[in-house]
């Protein structure tokens, strides 16, 4: 086999010719003029399959979760739906090794964004996000630090979380910023605070385009801050999960420590939450219907499948994942001025005679 290039933050592709990933040139957003029309290579299918999954880093108790055995059970699960879209979180290298070498990877046309936290998480044990793109890749993007000063100019960052922002064309002329996050868990020191602000951040910049945000949110419905924000917004900003489910018949815990084990180990506390969500924000060139909203991965699996004798088991990740499937519809806007002329009422009777 021929030695991987190494590694650096940014875009990829696999080369048939040479038979490897290379790194593919593109633009930030702030250098990305929306007068360019976007071209087919760059522009979402009307009808994408989306997928989001935490998949676990293995820092935190490695010896009870079998990692080994869940990376290759979660590759397993995206070959069986080669998705469109796949937003990850929690991605460490020793996955990344792993997906690169999947050959339903190299052979479906798939882009690769990988970020930095994930390049160096051997060395400073981070984690980090991924995106990845089935015959599509962005027209721009950036990977931002998550703690964002309201600056335009240049954001201040703790360095320990970033999102990435990727634009894609839904036609030549209308596009979509899509955003894989990862808001702090409860592990972190005022971690409300630092999700709320998140919240305020990108709910108030994104006001000029379309946008999804996708990922895991790390509070659930009885996070009263957090969705008193989420309220605030529920006008524009819209839950797909809410939008076809009530949640009092279907809570959609994808975070579940009463009947996921990984959840059960990694969690300081018994209560199941809706920790993963897809959020759209729509402007009136757009609109959108939900073909199909689950989750997935909540099956066990074996952790020695060639020992009968072993019937142990383990799920593939602490959180279930969550598979969408949905349609786009991009309307043009008719900018044209009408001018109406009114009679006055003691006209009216000449008007219709």
């Amino acid at each position: 086999t021929k030695q991987r290039p190494t590694l650096v933050q940014g875009l990829y592709h696999f080369d048939q010719t040479l038979q490897q990933w290379i790194e593919c040139p593109h633009i930030s957003l702030r250098l990305d003029d929306p007068k360019i029309p976007s071209t087919n290579e760059t522009c979402l299918p009307e009808r994408c399959h989306f997928v989001t999954w935490n998949i676990l880093f293995d820092y935190y108790q490695r010896a009870r979760i079998y990692t080994p055995q869940r990376y290759q059970s979660i590759l397993q699960t995206l070959k069986s739906l080669l998705p469109d879209f796949i937003c990850l979180q929690e991605v460490t290298l020793n996955f990344l090794n792993l997906l690169l070498n999947e050959t339903w990877l190299q052979e479906n046309n798939y882009y690769i964004i990988i970020t930095k936290k994930v390049i160096d998480s051997n060395k400073k044990k981070s984690y980090g996000q991924m995106m990845i793109m089935k015959n599509f890749r962005p027209r721009s993007f950036s990977i931002c630090p998550l703690d964002l000063s309201d600056d335009d100019h240049g954001a201040t960052a703790k360095k320990s979380k970033t999102i990435i922002i990727a634009r894609f064309g839904l036609n030549t002329k209308i596009t979509i910023d899509l955003v894989n996050l990862h808001l702090h868990s409860d592990h972190s020191s005022n971690a409300s605070e630092r999700r709320c602000q998140a919240l305020e951040i990108f709910f108030r910049k994104m006001k000029t385009n379309n946008c999804m945000f996708i990922g895991d949110f790390n509070f659930g419905d009885n996070n009263l801050k957090e969705q008193n924000i989420l309220a605030t917004y529920e006008d524009e900003i819209h839950d797909l999960w809410k939008d076809i489910y009530h949640l009092d018949q279907n809570p959609g815990f994808t975070f579940d420590p009463s009947s996921n084990i990984c959840a059960r180990i990694t969690s300081q506390s018994p209560i199941n939450r809706r920790l993963n969500r897809y959020l759209i924000y729509t402007l009136d060139n757009l609109s959108y219907s939900i073909e199909h909203l689950s989750m997935i991965g909540m099956e066990t699996i074996p952790i020695d499948p060639l020992n009968n004798k072993n019937n142990k088991r383990i799920n593939q990740s602490d959180h279930y994942g969550l598979q969408l499937i949905i349609n786009f519809r991009t309307r043009s806007i008719n900018h044209r001025s009408s001018l109406v002329i009114l009679p006055a009422i003691n006209q009216l009777t000449l008007v219709y005679s």
